[in-house]
């Protein structure tokens, strides 16, 4: 598992004895260990690596990462280098990175990075209860009367590096739920009926109409090499379905039911 560690415990600890993970990559950031403020963010981090090392039922190994927390580029760069060091080896194992402790800037490069290399399992933790009851609020987060906040002031904001992530392209998205619908109100998706659900949903681009009786069956089956080409193998390569072959027929996969309930809905 992947994680970061600010002011976090059980958003780390809890998810890491809910997988038993064997293995805990913690980033967190401390520029002056003798600094108050730098205590205090160690004594979470150690917290952490305590809990980890005594609560889970198999032994833990726990690898720590110094590094600014605060800053995109250097969290990506971190993410994506644990990510791709423990792929190295080939063996394939399950890489769990927690998005919802740490800093925004951890969580955004956490969740890209976690796009980036296909077979990584992002996921957040919600929480169920919090450290200070509902009669302190005020206590803690406003000041004069007025609610604040954690956060009294802030420095002037940075923007973010801008990483180009492609959108799916259009006709792929649509023609897969096509197939999705028809799948589930267990019509047809034999290459003939899925071709044509796509022409009637202006999404067949190539040129294979016949006006010759005779040339029928080749342009079946011309049609069925093109839907094999254009659409079949892209949604395979981009791992959105899968062959049942119980029912003999393609269906989606979860990432693929994710494509289509998340791009052009309208």
């Amino acid at each position: 598992m992947v994680a970061c560690v600010t002011f976090e415990t059980s958003k780390v600890v809890e998810p890491a004895l809910y997988y038993e993970i064997n293995k805990a990559h913690i980033i967190h950031y401390v520029k002056d260990p003798t600094s108050e403020s730098g205590m205090i963010y160690d004594s979470f981090c150690q917290r952490v690596c305590e809990l980890l090392r005594t609560e889970s039922p198999r032994e833990v190994e726990v690898v720590i990462h110094n590094e600014r927390v605060s800053d995109f580029s250097v969290m990506l760069r971190t993410v994506l280098s644990i990510i791709q060091s423990e792929n190295a080896d080939g063996e394939g194992c399950e890489i769990y990175v927690n998005v919802s402790a740490g800093s925004p800037e951890y969580s955004s490069a956490a969740t890209v990075a976690s796009m980036m290399v296909p077979g990584t399992i992002p996921f957040s933790v919600g929480t169920q209860e919090y450290t200070v009851p509902t009669e302190r609020i005020k206590d803690v987060y406003f000041v004069d009367g007025e609610p604040v906040g954690l956060t009294k002031s802030t420095y002037p904001p940075r923007t973010m590096p801008i990483y180009n992530i492609s959108i799916p392209e259009e006709h792929l998205v649509r023609g897969l739920r096509i197939l999705h619908e028809r799948n589930s109100s267990k019509s047809s998706v034999t290459s003939g009926r899925m071709v044509q659900a796509l022409k009637e949903a202006g999404l067949w681009y190539r040129d294979t109409e016949s006006g010759d009786p005779d040339r029928k069956s080749t342009q079946r089956q011309t049609e069925a090499v093109y839907y094999q080409r254009d659409f079949i193998t892209k949604w395979v390569k981009n791992g959105w379905i899968r062959k049942d072959d119980l029912r003999n027929k393609y269906v989606l996969t979860d990432d693929g039911i994710n494509v289509v309930n998340t791009f052009y809905l309208d």
